[in-house]
């Protein structure tokens, strides 16, 4: 994430209002990749059915998208500071055709393996990408992050609402999806009509070092200890929501699959700009509190058979795993100082994705070795102590400072 963080080059100083036109073909380019994130998530239960797959298989498959993140922000997070923002974007868009097209033309484990790790790739390339960009085109920073953050959301809530209602009115559920993901990346081709605010472009990779740096420890502790536990409850949700549904609840609508997850992130990024004005810490703690709560609505709508709770469960979960990111964000950036900006997001990022992984594949474990039920109320028991964690450690940062 360093390109997120690092400033524009001189030649590139910020406009004295926002170039509007060159803001809405950004903005669409990272909604649209972002709707790769989570479009393949209505279909999982196809896949499971053809294929065979247990959910452990399901969740690795969704965790490879995870990878692909880290991988692109790890190798590549800086790589728009020297070869240019439109070039990057415009990679990421090609590598999310690429991760379509996989999915559509081989439809078995291989494919989806690769098919989601390309997915996570674009997710990495762009938001780096376009975060920076927003910041350079925009004479607010943070509103520009503000945009990026809810745009990202945004995108990751579409993306399964789109493709669960392809799926469930139209054939050829495991290649129509990604047709209309293909198309909607062809507005993308705008980038080279918009100004390149790099002016000394070169090809330069840099890995990006994760390091905590140590005058960020403290307030790092409670932000990622929370990303963590957001994330867990997203992925959760984007990745065995047909398993709870069809298990926990017999509904396999597959539409409700993405109204479901739709609901989650939707509510992710709604919060975010109700809880711009807070102080970070009061809008990690709130977010704290909110996750493990539906979390908690989530068990009991198992327990219940009751979709109105599940639904209920997705929005105040969403909605606290909104408020946690990105106060979490803001705690840790603003510990740190302009020179260790990158490498504090990046840890950040890092504890985030590996939340939206390691639980996901526990739970799936758990579920072929004991019931739904079980394997729900452990996630909440783990995401009740991480909750816990977080906010002492965030009630003490306050303290003391």
């Amino acid at each position: 994430m360093r390109s997120a963080m690092t400033s524009a080059p001189a030649a590139a100083a910020s406009p004295a209002r926002p170039a509007r036109g060159a803001l809405t073909v950004v903005t669409y380019v990272l909604f649209a990749v972002m709707l790769g994130g989570t479009a393949p998530t209505p279909i999982y239960a196809i896949y499971a059915h053809r294929l065979h797959l247990a959910p452990p298989a399901i969740s690795v498959v969704f965790a490879a998208y995870a990878a692909g993140i880290l991988l692109a922000l790890l190798l590549f997070g800086g790589v728009s500071d020297y070869a240019g923002r439109r070039i990057t974007l415009g990679t990421a868009c090609a590598v999310s055709v690429a991760s379509s097209t996989v999915f559509a033309l081989f439809p078995v484990l291989p494919g989806l393996l690769a098919g989601r790790l390309l997915s996570g790739v674009s997710v990495g390339l762009c938001t780096g990408a376009a975060t920076a960009y927003f910041a350079e085109l925009h004479p607010d920073r943070t509103r520009a992050a503000l945009i990026a953050s809810v745009t990202n959301m945004a995108g990751l809530g579409v993306g399964p609402l789109l493709s669960g209602f392809l799926v469930q009115y139209l054939p050829h559920p495991t290649a129509v999806p990604y047709l209309a993901l293909i198309t909607l990346q062809l507005p993308g081709l705008l980038l080279v009509r918009l100004p390149e605010p790099v002016a000394d472009r070169r090809l330069r990779i840099r890995p990006q070092r994760l390091r905590v740096p140590a005058s960020t420890r403290r307030p790092f502790t409670a932000a990622a200890v929370a990303v963590f536990a957001a994330f867990a409850l997203l992925g959760l949700l984007a990745a065995l929501t047909g398993d709870f549904l069809t298990d926990g609840l017999h509904d396999s609508s597959h539409l409700l699959v993405g109204a479901v997850v739709f609901s989650a992130f939707g509510a992710a990024g709604a919060v975010q700009l109700l809880v711009v004005r807070l102080r970070p810490s009061t809008g990690s703690v709130l977010g704290m509190v909110a996750i493990p709560v539906g979390v908690a609505l989530l068990v009991l709508a198992l327990a219940a058979h009751s979709l109105p709770l599940f639904l209920t469960g997705a929005l105040v979960g969403g909605s606290g795993a909104g408020a946690a990111f990105k106060s979490g964000l803001a705690m840790v950036v603003a510990a740190a100082s302009k020179q260790q900006a990158g490498e504090a997001a990046s840890g950040y990022f890092f504890a985030a994705y590996l939340g939206l992984t390691l639980p996901v594949i526990g739970v799936a474990v758990l579920v072929t070795r004991s019931s739904l039920l079980t394997a729900a109320g452990c996630f909440a028991g783990v995401i009740a102590v991480l909750s816990a964690v977080s906010v002492a450690c965030t009630v003490r940062l306050d303290r003391v400072g």
